[in-house]
C-alpha cells in the first residue's frame, strides 16, 4: 500500500511541476543610452546589432587604437626615440599625459604602453615622430591606412584624438581598425593591460607608473566576465567613447559606443554583450548548404578556359537563435562569363529577407574559393570554326573508374590480411593456452593403468540356454546336489 501512494505522489508531482525551460533569450537589442554603438563578431566582421553605426562622430582617444597598431606594423618596440618641442608642447596641458619633456630619450614600448594604458597624448604624438618622421606623415599614414582596412567614413587629424573638426569616424569602422589590430602580432600584449611602469630616463630620474582608466577588465563595480580588454576616450566634444572586447567559448566580440555619459559607457557595453552573447549561436554553412559554379571564360567570343567557383566551407556565422539556416537569403555574385585577363572576385553575400528587431540583417559578404582549368573548347576546328571533340575524356573516365576499383580492392586486401593476422593470432594463443595446462596437470600411462586396476570389475558368463534362447532354469543350490548323490 505504501509502494503504491509513493507511486501515485510521484506521479502526481511529475504533472504538475513545471519542465525546465529551454535557456531563454531577448529578441530585441536592448535600449543604449550611447548616441550611436555596434557589436562586431571579432573573428569575420559580422555585425550583430547596432544603433547609428555609420553616423559620423567624434573618437577622442580610441583613435589611438590607430597609432599603436601603426607602430607595431611599422616599427621596433625596442627603438630608442628622442622626444621633440613639437610632440610635446603641442597638445593641451590639461589633457591626459605622462610629462615627457623635449630631448626625453625613450622606447617605442614604453611610448606604447603610455598611449595605450594611460592614454597619454604627448606619448602618442612621440609614436607619431618615430614611425612617420613627424605628425604630419604619420597622420597621412593613418589615414591611407584606414582606407585599406575599410574604414571609410573615417579621416584622422592627429594621432591622439584631441578634439579636431576633421578628425571623425563611425563606431562601425572603429569596430574595423580594431578587428585589423587585434589580428596583429603583438597588439594585445598592450590591450590588455591594468598597470605599466616606466623605468627612469635622461629626463626623469624616477620610475613612472601608469594605469588603465577602463573599469570592465580591472576590479571595479563595472567588471565584465571575459573582458579582455579596451580604450576609452573623452573630449568636451566627443563625450564619452570606449571600445571593449569580450570572449566566451570560442566567440569574441568588439563593441563600440559613442557619446555617451561617464558610466553608460559601461553598462550599455555590458548590455549589449550579455544580449549577444545568450541570444546568438555559432553556425557554419557547408558545402550543402551551399552551391558551386563552372563559368566559362572567355577570349573573345571563344572559351579558352573556365572558372570552377566552389564554397568554402568554412563560412562562419552568428545567428540569432530565432532564425534557421534556412531563414538566410544567399545572393552569389558570379557572372555568367569571364573575359580572360579580367579580376575574379566571386562572393557570397548572406542577409536576412526584411528587417529584424532582433539582429542585424545584413550578415555580410564573405569571398569565395575558385580555380581556373584550361578547357578542350580552346581548340577550334579551322574548317567550320567549332570546338574540337575532346576525344580523351572516354579514357580519362575510365582511368577514374579504374583508380576507385583499385583503391577497393587495395581495402579488401588490407582488411583481408587483417583477418588472417587475427584468426592466426587466435589460434596461436589457443595452442598456448592447452600446452600450459599440460604441463600443469601431467597425466601419464601408469597412473591411468593404476586406476583401471583398481577399479571394480564386472563379468558376464553366457549360457547355452541364453545363446539358444529358451528360458533360463534355476540351477540348484550345492546343498541339493549332495543331497541327490
Amino acid at each position: 500500500m505504501k509502494r503504491f501512494a509513493a507511486f501515485l505522489m510521484g506521479l502526481l508531482l511529475f504533472f504538475l511541476l513545471p519542465f525546465p525551460a529551454s535557456a531563454e533569450y531577448a529578441e530585441t537589442v536592448p535600449t543604449l543610452a550611447s548616441q550611436t554603438a555596434v557589436v562586431m563578431d571579432a573573428q569575420t566582421g559580422q555585425v550583430l546589432a547596432e544603433k547609428g553605426m555609420d553616423q559620423q562622430m567624434y573618437p577622442a582617444s580610441i583613435t589611438k587604437i590607430m597609432t599603436v597598431l601603426l607602430a607595431l606594423e611599422n616599427g621596433d618596440p625596442n627603438t630608442v626615440h628622442t622626444m621633440s618641442y613639437e610632440a610635446t608642447h603641442s597638445i593641451d596641458p590639461n589633457s591626459t599625459h605622462i610629462a615627457l619633456t623635449e630631448g626625453e630619450e625613450i622606447t617605442l614600448r614604453d611610448l606604447i604602453y603610455a598611449t595605450m594604458v594611460a592614454s597619454a597624448n604627448d606619448a602618442a604624438n612621440g609614436i607619431a615622430e618615430c614611425i612617420g618622421g613627424s605628425i604630419r606623415n604619420f597622420v597621412d599614414m593613418m589615414n591611407q591606412k584606414a582606407q585599406e582596412i575599410g574604414a571609410v567614413h573615417t579621416h584622422f587629424a592627429n594621432a591622439n584624438g584631441l578634439h579636431d573638426p576633421e578628425h571623425y569616424t563611425t563606431a562601425y569602422d572603429m569596430a574595423l581598425i580594431t578587428k585589423y589590430a587585434l589580428g596583429m602580432e603583438g597588439f594585445r600584449d598592450y590591450w590588455c593591460v591594468p598597470e605599466y611602469t616606466i623605468q627612469p630616463t635622461n629626463k626623469q630620474s624616477q620610475s613612472r607608473t601608469l594605469g588603465t582608466q577602463h573599469s570592465m577588465f580591472v576590479e571595479s563595480e563595472f567588471t565584465y566576465d571575459g573582458c579582455t580588454g579596451g580604450k576609452l576616450g573623452y573630449t568636451d566634444e566627443a563625450r564619452h567613447t570606449s571600445v571593449t572586447t569580450a570572449k566566451r567559448g570560442d566567440t569574441e566580440l568588439i563593441c563600440v559606443t559613442m557619446s555617451s555619459q561617464k558610466y553608460e559607457k559601461y553598462t550599455d557595453t555590458a548590455a549589449l554583450f550579455d544580449y549577444c552573447f545568450d541570444s546568438f549561436d555559432a553556425i557554419t554553412l557547408s558545402k550543402q548548404d551551399l552551391k558551386g559554379f563552372v563559368i566559362p571564360v572567355l577570349e573573345g567570343d571563344t572559351q579558352v578556359q573556365e572558372v570552377r567557383i566552389y564554397p568554402d566551407n568554412q563560412i562562419r556565422l552568428l545567428l540569432h537563435r530565432q532564425y534557421q539556416v534556412s531563414d538566410l537569403q544567399l545572393d552569389y555574385q558570379v557572372p555568367n562569363s569571364y573575359q580572360f585577363g579580367e579580376d575574379i572576385n566571386p562572393s557570397l553575400h548572406i542577409t536576412l529577407p526584411g528587417e529584424s528587431e532582433s539582429m542585424y540583417p545584413d550578415l555580410g559578404s564573405f569571398p569565395l574559393e575558385y580555380s581556373i582549368e584550361d578547357t578542350a573548347s580552346q581548340k577550334v576546328d579551322a574548317a567550320t570554326g567549332l570546338p574540337v571533340k575532346d576525344h580523351t575524356i572516354f579514357w580519362k573516365k575510365l582511368l577514374n573508374i579504374l583508380k576507385w576499383v583499385a583503391l577497393i580492392l587495395l581495402m579488401l586486401a588490407v582488411l583481408f590480411f587483417l583477418l588472417v593476422v587475427s584468426v592466426r593470432t587466435r589460434n596461436f594463443f589457443y595452442r598456448r593456452r592447452r600446452k600450459n595446462r599440460r604441463v600443469r596437470y601431467p597425466v601419464t600411462a601408469g597412473t591411468q593403468l593404476t586406476r583401471r586396476r583398481d577399479a571394480p570389475v564386472h563379468i558376464y558368463l553366457q549360457t547355452r540356454a541364453d545363446e539358444e534362447g529358451r528360458p533360463r532354469t534355476k540351477r540348484p543350490s550345492d546343498g541339493r546336489r549332495k543331497n541327490r548323490r
